[in-house]
């Protein structure tokens, strides 16, 4: 028995995963999003495994993102979806990494840089996201100052959805709507992008008509449907199973409280299991008395409150051992938990979770980078 707690990253779940997405979307390309680690699976091997796949383009939401996978060997093409600074700007260029240009200033510090190489540059509209991104009415401009521009390369148009993981798919039509009307008024241009993208993990679900050239899988990518409202047109696999270990198993009396604040308290004669893990670790608080944990095949309430270092778990006359593996999210031989049930527990989303696991906690990769 391995007594270490660790997340579990199984790359060939992650090939699986991009080639359902592949099937579904073709014949339009991927973009597969590595920002925030990869979702906390590990931005460095999770792009390596996407190359040896055949995938030529990451995106990532910094500049130090894309340094980190650029100085570790990755060689894909690499889309910076947040706003780059001047002092930045030169650094993004001579590396070779696609910008994201949101507003009038942007283009001009890139042209204001003087870089001898090209800037390849990805317009972002907002079409009703509300976060950034050019309004349709700065749209003439920007594709102005585009055209004429001596130093930007116009390589994609792409916009967000907000909405396309609810079952209501009114407002995301609306968005799509809207970034056609754009994509038909650059049909005119000059100089139009080869690129345009908007499909994120719950269009790319439920939204074929926003394919168009290329898709951004996000938490799709990583094993998980976006939210309980979408269709299960995919059926992924999860990369990531959250693996710990009983570190004691402790005989308590009846009325026993367990943990700060004595919010949960022994109702008869009973063992606690203590995992050596706790909100350090990426265990919300929120479980509170509201999570469970896999042993032996069988789910175990989680009881007390979640500690920095460790949880309890009341697994009764069960024969639980110090040592004895359990699971906290995930698929292992013991069976499986869903994330998307996990998350739901305490009111949020899978990507918070993954996203979340800290770096207390070791990776260790399944298959080859």
């Amino acid at each position: 028995m391995n007594h270490e707690t660790r997340a579990e990253i199984n790359l060939d779940n992650l090939s699986h995963n991009i080639r359902a997405i592949q099937q579904k979307v073709s014949p339009s390309r991927i973009i597969p999003v590595v920002k925030a680690d990869a979702y906390g699976h590990g931005a460095v091997p999770v792009s390596k495994r996407l190359a040896r796949e055949g995938f030529t383009m990451v995106a990532v939401a910094q500049l130090e993102e894309a340094m980190e996978l650029r100085d570790s060997g990755v060689a894909q093409s690499i889309l910076i979806f947040g706003r780059l600074f001047p002092g930045e700007i030169p650094t993004a260029i001579r590396a070779g990494f696609r910008l994201s240009v949101c507003g009038a200033e942007d283009i001009r510090w890139i042209e204001e840089a003087g870089q001898e190489q090209p800037a390849f540059v990805h317009v972002n509209l907002d079409t009703g996201m509300g976060r950034m991104g050019f309004m349709a009415n700065q749209v003439p401009q920007c594709f102005d100052q585009l055209i004429n521009s001596r130093h930007c390369v116009w390589e994609g148009l792409y916009s967000h959805f907000s909405t396309s993981d609810e079952s209501d798919k009114d407002y995301a039509y609306l968005q799509l709507s809207r970034f056609r009307e754009i994509l038909d008024r650059i049909q005119t241009l000059e100089k139009r992008p080869s690129i345009a993208h908007m499909a994120n993990s719950g269009a790319i679900l439920d939204i074929p008509e926003s394919y168009f050239d290329a898709v951004r899988p996000g938490i799709l990518l990583y094993g998980h449907y976006p939210s309980s409202e979408t269709s299960r047109s995919i059926e992924p696999r999860q990369v990531m199973t959250l693996r710990t270990f009983v570190a004691h198993v402790r005989e308590m009396p009846e009325g026993y409280p367990i943990s700060y604040g004595r919010r949960w308290v022994t109702k008869m004669p009973t063992k606690i299991a203590v995992l050596p893990l706790g909100y350090a670790d990426g265990i919300d608080r929120r479980f509170t008395n509201n999570g469970e944990v896999l042993i032996h095949g069988r789910r175990f309430p989680m009881v007390g409150t979640v500690t920095m270092d460790y949880l309890m778990v009341e697994v009764g006359d069960e024969p639980v051992r110090p040592g004895d593996e359990a699971i906290i999210w995930g698929e292992s031989s013991q069976g499986t938990i869903q994330l998307l049930e996990v998350a739901e527990k305490i009111g949020t989303i899978p990507y918070e979770l993954t996203c979340g696991v800290s770096k207390r906690i070791k990776r260790v990769y399944l298959g080859d980078c």
